[in-house]
């Protein structure tokens, strides 16, 4: 099975801000505007297609979201007006356009995302105070704006403002700053726990903390939220833990609680026996750049906890595997003047090892990650075959695609006595100009 992902650019494929750069013949080109209505289409493996519309917007060096005088719909319509200032050059806003309401109702749903993405502008641009390129900034987030809405909706806080303090001073803490998933994690806590952000604060200062100084005490544990969530379900055997029993009993221990690994109920072991508890598996990376048009590709092995010498196992065979993944992904609007198709193959081999039982994998990674404009016989050119006919926007979107993979969910799927990894390879493809947000498909590999 091969993969494919199309796309017209500039749309970011999560539906958040889209900002971009560089100069020369590219600079110049949009192949969007203000006002332009853009499709996201996937088709899945069962022949279903999910599609999803979006409204492309400009963005102006106050905060102000702009489509200009061309829209269809007047109720969509946003003038420049009196006293607002020209969009950005070369930045773009998608805020999605919800299906299952109402005219109505989808122009009041569209009127607080806009709004809602002014006040997170103004909010970062007010705590930041210098010259930074707020645009730019919300366009990194990997969260589009209508999920960062909803959040602000159940934090509890009273300000856009309020909100985003909170999740500033997680990113002015080094240790946060530097992980990539930490936003995503940070939701994910929230969400099962089922408490608030501003409820959280609360009770820290009723304990005489504060989030920033709690928030370095994970640090110096080297936790993330991950583990923090982890360490809440190690406490909350029965359900209903209080927030504050909770913060006491973080403060309190002294030991490094071990990461949990969710398990989402990988086939059980033929024989009966238990699954493991202890994870037996070592990683050599977690996550690795995949080349684009290139046959050089980096690789990850999964090998034994006893023995992390890829030189000590043995070779069985090589599966390529591709499961639980879009086949096709298109994205269009009304003009199309740039588009990619892509395509790609993971691959991995089984091995096995002189005295340790078990199955482990080697040289997981791409087999190819090809894009051309159109459709062409991948299996013959690594790259553009000579002759073919690019637009510049084709180009640039090509040019500009970064993709990166990452093993997920990392468990033993057999027994302690016979390992066998399961995990989900995580594939994100950020196209970098225009728009910043990714693409990301998780595919299931047994």
């Amino acid at each position: 099975m091969k993969p494919t992902l199309h796309i017209s650019a500039t749309l970011c494929l999560a539906g958040a801000l889209t900002a971009c750069g560089g100069g020369g013949e590219e600079a110049s080109v949009q192949p969007f505007e203000p006002g332009e209505i853009v499709t996201f289409s996937a088709t899945l493996e069962d022949g279903s297609v999910q599609e999803s519309h979006y409204l492309m917007h400009g963005v102006t060096a106050d905060g102000d979201l702009l489509t200009g005088q061309n829209e269809q719909s007047s109720s969509l319509k946003i003038s420049t007006g009196p006293g607002k200032r020209s969009p950005l050059a070369g930045v773009l806003v998608a805020l999605p356009l919800e299906s299952g309401y109402s005219s109505i109702e989808s122009a009041r749903r569209l009127d607080a995302l806009r709004d809602f993405y002014m006040q997170l502008w103004r909010s970062i641009a007010e705590r930041r105070n210098d010259d930074s390129d707020i645009a730019a900034e919300i366009g990194h987030f990997e969260t589009d704006i209508a999920a960062l809405y909803e959040d602000y909706r159940k934090s509890g806080f009273d300000s856009v403002k309020d909100y985003v303090a909170f999740y500033e001073q997680v990113g002015e803490n080094p240790f946060f700053d530097a992980q990539e998933t930490v936003e995503e994690e940070l939701l994910k806590f929230f969400y099962a726990t089922g408490w608030s952000q501003r409820y959280f604060l609360e009770t820290l200062r009723r304990l005489q903390w504060d989030w920033p100084r709690f928030l370095q005490l994970m640090a110096q544990r080297g936790h993330g939220f991950a583990d923090l969530l982890a360490h809440y379900h190690a406490w909350d055997t029965d359900g209903g833990m209080a927030l504050s029993n909770f913060i006491e009993s973080y403060v309190a221990i002294q030991s490094v609680i071990k990461q949990m690994i969710i398990d989402d109920s990988p086939p059980r072991p033929e024989n009966g026996e238990e699954k493991p508890k202890d994870n037996p598996f070592f990683l050599t990376k977690k996550s690795l750049d995949v080349n684009v048009n290139s046959p050089k590709q980096g690789v990850v092995h999964i090998l034994s906890m006893q023995d992390r010498d890829v030189k000590n196992y043995r070779k069985i065979t090589e599966w390529r595997v591709a499961y639980k993944c879009p086949i096709e992904i298109y994205i269009k609007g009304r003009r199309g003047r740039a588009q990619a198709v892509i395509k790609w193959r993971l691959k991995y081999s089984f091995l096995d090892h002189k005295t340790l039982p078990g199955t482990y994998i080697e040289d997981l990674g791409m087999e190819y990650f090809k894009a051309a404009p159109e459709k062409i016989d991948f299996d013959r050119d690594w790259g553009v075959p000579e002759g073919l006919n690019l637009g510049v926007a084709s180009k640039w979107l090509i040019k500009s695609l970064r993709v990166n993979m990452e093993v997920k969910n990392l468990r033993n799927i057999r027994t302690d006595k016979y390992p066998h990894p399961g995990f989900s390879v995580r594939v994100k493809i950020t196209p970098g100009i225009v728009f910043n947000s990714p693409w990301v498909s998780d595919c299931q590999v047994y």
